[in-house]
């Protein structure tokens, strides 16, 4: 476990938001993704992409006691469906994401959300799994650039009470 805290992503954090994003699925994803699917995937983030989940979403950065990023999560209220979870390599198995994911059910909770849907990417099956969700099927995420990258569309449950 490292020390790190949470917050809300702001638009000064874009870059550095990018810069994980990208790091974390040329390296976390490669065993997964062919490369030109992690190619295509990283050249749509941008830092600029990142402006309508700002605007729209609940969008957390866990950051260290130096500033820097370890990792992102994003929650989707509306639709009751966590739409990121992605780790900096040098931060993964620390407890980064499973921080990150506890903060967001709690605020999916707190919008009375109590079923969240997740479309995980195959690397990070696992890490859903050990944390309640329940696969239910193969499915495409669509780019913005045309490409399709195979994930597992997953949902959990989440406790109406806050005590686990």
């Amino acid at each position: 476990m490292i020390h790190m805290k949470i917050r809300k992503a702001s638009s000064a954090d874009k870059e550095n938001i990018s810069s994980l994003h990208i790091a974390s699925i040329r390296k976390l994803c490669a065993k997964n993704y062919t490369h030109e699917q992690l190619n295509a995937w990283t050249s749509v983030l941008v830092p600029s992409v990142y402006d309508q989940a700002l605007r729209e979403k609940e969008f957390l950065v866990a950051f260290d006691s130096e500033q820097d990023l370890l990792g992102i999560g994003i929650l989707d209220v509306e639709n009751a469906e966590l739409s990121a979870i992605y780790i900096h390599p040098n931060a993964v198995g620390k407890g980064v994401g499973s921080k990150l994911l506890n903060e967001l059910e709690k605020i999916a909770r707190n919008n009375n959300v109590f079923k969240i849907t997740v479309h995980s990417t195959l690397n990070a099956k696992g890490f859903y799994v050990a944390h309640g969700y329940s696969e239910q099927e193969l499915t495409f995420h669509n780019l913005p650039n045309g490409s399709k990258l195979e994930c597992i569309s997953m949902f959990k449950i989440l406790p109406k009470d806050t005590e686990r």
